[in-house]
């Protein structure tokens, strides 16, 4: 086959050879694990959405920790997470949570044998069913000895997750201070929304249907919406039957600085972590 040197997620592990593997767990390199779901995102967005703003995240993730001199190699991403919201609409990949679990479990397992004590994962994706799998597969690597394998979520996912979010397992950093200073449109959104078209607009503009966004009215939806639609399959498409919850245009030419925000704190995580784990943990 030729070679036309294009890769698709430039950056991540994947592009390595092995002895360059063996030389990163070698200087005590973290690894970032983007972990994202092939799903529908409405008209307008690829179903890749999830997994490219993991890799996106984690690529301005690593970008900091260079600044600060922290050795960092991020993983090639996931894509095969749970979709239990969108299961009703093509495209969305149907993966069974055993399935998804052990992927994850093994892949981890794979990073820890070859000499990672440190993994991050990255993740974006916020069916709730995929935030636990990902909570319990982190915490079993806990039980077996791997406690140097972190899940980073924001703040009100711990809140969703409820009791279990109470372990070392997971690592949080707070949501609200993200959005200061952006303009929103003021619609409840929370799928193929301002957001998540901001991110693409900003890094992947070309996997943006625009003529199909500029059509697309806001969804209007409340809470007791959103409620109904997280039961997921045909609840999810009768409230959203072109797939996307909330306003699917940004106002805010700048809004992708929430993304570049949530790397900072993600960022910040990582340091943190590493420092409890070296046993140097100073006072702010």
């Amino acid at each position: 086959m030729h070679n036309s040197g294009y890769s698709v997620f430039a950056g991540t592990m994947a592009d390595l050879t092995y002895p360059q593997v063996e030389e990163a767990a070698a200087a005590g390199a973290c690894v970032l694990l983007p972990t994202g779901v092939i799903e529908q995102h409405g008209p307008h967005l690829p179903l890749g959405t999830d997994a490219y703003g993991a890799y996106q995240l984690s690529r301005m993730v690593k970008d900091e920790l260079d600044r600060l001199q922290v050795p960092a190699l991020i993983a090639p991403p996931v894509f095969w997470g749970i979709n239990q919201v969108s299961g009703g609409f093509a495209g969305t990949f149907r993966t069974r949570p055993e399935t998804a679990a052990a992927l994850h479990f093994d892949i981890m397992e794979s990073l820890a044998t070859d000499g990672f004590r440190n993994i991050f994962v990255i993740n974006h994706q916020g069916d709730i069913a995929h935030n636990r799998m990902l909570l319990d597969v982190v915490t079993r690597r806990h039980e077996e000895g791997s406690t140097g394998v972190v899940l980073i979520e924001p703040d009100f996912v711990a809140d969703r997750l409820g009791e279990a979010a109470r372990t070392p397992a997971l690592a949080t950093f707070a949501m609200r201070p993200l959005f200061e200073g952006l303009e929103l449109s003021g619609e409840l959104g929370v799928h193929a929304e301002e957001i998540e078209s901001a991110l693409m607009m900003r890094w992947f503009p070309e996997l943006v249907d625009y003529d199909a966004m500029a059509r697309l009215e806001p969804t209007g939806l409340g809470p007791d919406d959103l409620a109904e639609w997280r039961k997921g399959g045909e609840h999810a498409r009768k409230v959203t039957p072109l797939g996307y919850f909330g306003a699917p245009s940004p106002r805010d030419p700048f809004l992708w600085r929430f993304h570049q925000r949530m790397a900072l704190a993600m960022a910040g995580t990582v340091t943190s972590s590493l420092a409890a784990r070296a046993g140097d943990v100073r006072p702010s």
